[in-house]
């Protein structure tokens, strides 16, 4: 996905702070590509967990845009220790690091079944077998519709620049922009 069309793509489904998509379009791209899940999906977990809100905290200590636990981040963050809140809340190591989460269950725990890795992302390693976590299905429901949301939005705004010059493409795509402030 090009990042100027996941900008325009959330502009034109009105999201909330779709301004912060925009400016991190780039960083939600290059980690979608780098651990190999769609932008898409990055869009639409940030959705459900903060609605794009960098200053988000849960009450059960979760931090930024994807909602990352502070006590888990260690493992997916370029540093040797946990990260703090404060350190989450910046929404490029917030993307970065949700979207190393998002690999992990994606690929390891749930061999690519994105329900459970979903789940998985949500409520941990109470997500297969037959004790299913009830909680983690259903925000793992909530981030699929999303996610089938996002992808719809994104091949219309495709289509809408698909025979036109780069030239054309960044007019128009700087008028929505502007019409968007």
């Amino acid at each position: 996905m090009n990042s100027l069309l996941v900008c325009l793509t959330a502009l034109s489904m009105n999201l909330h702070n779709a301004g912060i998509i925009c400016e991190y379009s780039d960083t939600i791209v290059y980690e979608s590509e780098v651990n190999k899940i769609k932008p898409s999906l990055i869009v639409a977990v940030g959705t459900v967990e903060s609605r794009w809100t960098p200053a988000a905290k849960s009450y059960s200590n979760a931090c930024g845009i994807m909602q990352v636990l502070p006590k888990y981040s260690k493992k997916f963050s370029n540093k040797d220790r946990n990260l703090t809140c404060d350190e989450l809340k910046d929404p490029e190591t917030s993307i970065e690091v949700g979207a190393k989460i998002l690999n992990f269950w994606y690929y390891k725990y749930s061999k690519r079944n994105k329900t459970i890795a979903l789940c998985g992302y949500n409520a941990g390693y109470r997500c297969k077998g037959e004790n299913k976590n009830k909680q983690g299905l259903k925000y793992a429901k909530a981030v699929l519709k999303w996610e089938r949301k996002f992808d719809r939005a994104y091949r219309k705004e495709k289509g809408k620049y698909k025979n036109n010059s780069i030239f054309d493409y960044l007019i128009m795509s700087l008028k929505i922009i502007g019409d968007y402030k």
